[in-house]
């Protein structure tokens, strides 16, 4: 179960993370309502470049506007292949049954969720469990691993995404796993005496990292601690995340300013023009929506202005009140930062529905500029991943889907602004209520399954390598590999860029030459196999590549194959054969089953969730009762109690 979306909170709160004090209620809502504000004002900054282009199609948001059609338009009546129920109807059949059927996942019967058969054949051999496991593992060879929608959707928007998006990610997920073998079996940087995919910091005992142990009373790194404990280790799955999300950086930025700089330059000009003489968001537009919408008075770019500069202001205060040992200058050097890399980084998701953020990148600024200090890493984290970008491209996201229904942009600005002062008390009570009054909160084993997996344990493994350590202590002494990758993502994205250029231009020559001089027969087999592989290599994007290899640890390929069958199902198959029934009921379908199960799980959290009611029985019990269950590496911790190296000589 997913733990909230401010991961800075709970990291710092927690008593099995940092457990400071000083983050009270006041501080978690000046936080949050500053950082919402900050990406409100960085959405007028982005809708230039991903509201009014036509390029910019967010399909991730269609099913909402599917399911908002199904409920308030009226529609025909019509037969689709023997189908007559109309949208409507369809929407609440489809919840409905989700709402029940989750049940048998989320709490009678477990193991549909994390559904690991191929583990319960020999429980106890740990390599089956590396190979084909949900949750040690990697999840390969498993061609059905779950029969819960939340999961089956959790890495993929399977029924939103353009199927060419999920294949290759999902591809290249394949190749991320060779990888994390790789480095496994290699025992590279002490992996092997971890678990294979796990995004916890470790010890060396093997034991999950204490950051309590090697911190002073100021939450500095105390070094004469810090020696006689251990360094954090990580897993073989982390430290190929990190080293992706490096290499994904210079990939991005040069295939996607250099592909779109006709779209991205023309929305700088028209930004500057914006600001310069008041010029319209729709002036020349040609698109049916934006002459629609040209009809309604628009949101002028200084009231984001104003909003962005209050936000930067509170921003200030807060770390004057609050002991984070935090310079101002970090801000601006976070606004700067989103200015130059939010743009081709938003453009991404509303092409291909592929959000990712700038947290690694700020994570080596943050570690070089100010080492040895946690809470200002996770400041920046904060502020650069999450307030900017993040929240201004769901702002923008909803924007576009203002722009696709034609809501007045204004009426859309007021609604933003005080859902975001209604939502910030609402969040911050939730979250505050459950950090002191849920027992175990963010444990392996905590009983309503809070773990917190995909927030808090990723982001303090982050806190301990670049916040606390420092990038110069991880780059040039504990994970130097990590340097490099920045190189390789630069090398990608150069061949790709060169290769697509050129290829379409040069290969039908190459092609011809190659028929005259081989032997008709070898030439039909190439021309059947290499020059079409060649072909679709050509076309393909690499940074959905880059993406397949980032989402590992704690995710594997259990998470990502079913939303790959689903998305060649509905994304690929029905459009191609059955083009009626997909345009009229796929995303209401998708809409439908996400509602069923927000609908269950909420009813199931206060029912037997809170207090927990525990169901012990086999189908409960068989997902994690073998070697999947268990955090364990292929090496045991040798004799002394711990590897690596000796104590007293840390790097």
């Amino acid at each position: 179960m997913v733990l909230m979306r401010r991961p800075q909170i709970l990291v710092q709160k927690m008593p099995i993370f940092y457990g400071l004090s000083f983050v009270n209620y006041g501080y978690q809502l000046m936080l949050t309502l500053f950082v919402q504000l900050m990406g409100m004002g960085f959405a007028g900054y982005l809708r230039r470049f991903s509201v009014y282009p036509v390029k910019a199609l967010w399909p991730t948001i269609l099913p909402t506007i599917a399911m908002n059609r199904a409920l308030t338009r009226p529609e025909p009546r019509e037969n689709i292949y023997g189908w007559t129920i109309s949208r409507y109807n369809f929407f609440y059949v489809c919840t409905a049954s989700m709402a029940i059927y989750y049940w048998l996942p989320g709490y009678l019967f477990t193991a549909l969720s994390t559904f690991n058969w191929m583990t319960w054949i020999a429980p106890g051999n740990l390599t089956l469990a590396i190979l084909t496991g949900s949750s040690l593992g990697l999840g390969l060879f498993n061609p059905i691993t779950t029969f819960d929608w939340n999961i089956a959707t959790s890495s993929y928007a399977a029924l939103a995404n353009p199927f060419f998006a999920t294949a290759t990610e999902w591809c290249s997920a394949w190749l991320g796993a060779a990888v994390i073998l790789a480095i496994f079996y290699n025992n590279m940087n002490f992996s092997a005496y971890l678990p294979i995919n796990s995004s916890s910091a470790f010890a060396n005992d093997g034991k999950p990292y204490r950051v309590q142990n090697v911190i002073s009373a100021d939450n500095k790194l105390d070094e004469q601690k810090y020696q006689a404990y251990s360094p954090p280790f990580y897993s073989a799955g982390y430290i190929l995340t990190v080293g992706a999300n490096f290499a994904f950086y210079p990939v991005y930025f040069l295939y996607i300013m250099v592909n779109q700089w006709t779209t991205v330059g023309k929305a700088y000009v028209d930004f500057y023009q914006g600001l310069r003489r008041g010029k319209g968001n729709y002036e020349g537009a040609m698109d049916v929506h934006s002459r629609l919408m040209s009809r309604y008075p628009e949101v002028p770019d200084w009231w984001f202005i104003f909003i962005l500069v209050a936000a930067i202001v509170v921003s200030v205060i807060f770390l004057r009140i609050y002991p984070l040992e935090t310079p101002v200058w970090l801000v601006f050097l976070m606004i700067g930062i989103n200015i130059i890399f939010a743009v081709p980084l938003s453009l991404l998701s509303a092409t291909t529905g592929t959000n990712l953020g700038l947290g690694s990148l700020i994570q080596v600024l943050t570690g070089y500029l100010l080492p040895g200090n946690p809470n200002a890493f996770l400041f920046a984290q904060t502020l650069g991943s999450w307030a900017l970008a993040g929240y201004g491209d769901n702002y923008v996201q909803d924007q576009k889907m203002a722009h696709y229904v034609k809501i007045p942009p204004r009426a859309v600005f007021r609604s933003q602004i005080g859902t975001i002062i209604i939502t910030c008390f609402v969040a911050v009570s939730t979250q505050n209520f459950i950090m002191e009054n849920v027992e175990r909160l963010c444990e392996p084993d905590q009983p309503s399954r809070f773990t917190c997996a995909a927030d808090g344990a990723p982001l303090y493994a982050s806190s301990l390598m670049w916040g606390l350590l420092g990038s110069e202590r991880m780059f040039g002494a504990m994970y130097p590999m990590f340097k490099w990758c920045f190189l390789i993502g630069t090398g990608i994205a150069v061949v790709f860029l060169v290769g697509q250029g050129y290829g379409p231009k040069y290969l039908p020559g190459a092609r011809e030459k190659l028929r005259g001089r081989m032997k008709p027969r070898t030439f039909a087999l190439l021309d059947r196999t290499i020059f079409p592989l060649v072909a679709s290599l050509l076309w393909l994007n690499p940074v959905l590549i880059i993406h397949g290899f980032q989402h590992w640890a704690p995710s594997n390929l259990s998470y990502k194959t079913p939303g790959f069958i689903l998305s060649f199902i509905f994304m690929y198959l029905l459009p191609k054969y059955r083009l009626a029934w997909w345009e009229k009921y796929n995303y209401v379908l998708s809409a439908s089953l996400t509602a069923g199960v927000a609908i269950s799980a909420l009813i199931m959290f206060f029912a037997v969730g809170y207090h927990p009611v525990k169901l012990d029985w086999w189908g409960n019990r068989v997902s994690h009762a073998g070697m999947d269950g268990k955090s364990v590496g292929i090496l045991p911790i040798p004799g002394r109690g711990y590897f690596g190296p000796e104590r007293g000589q840390f790097p």
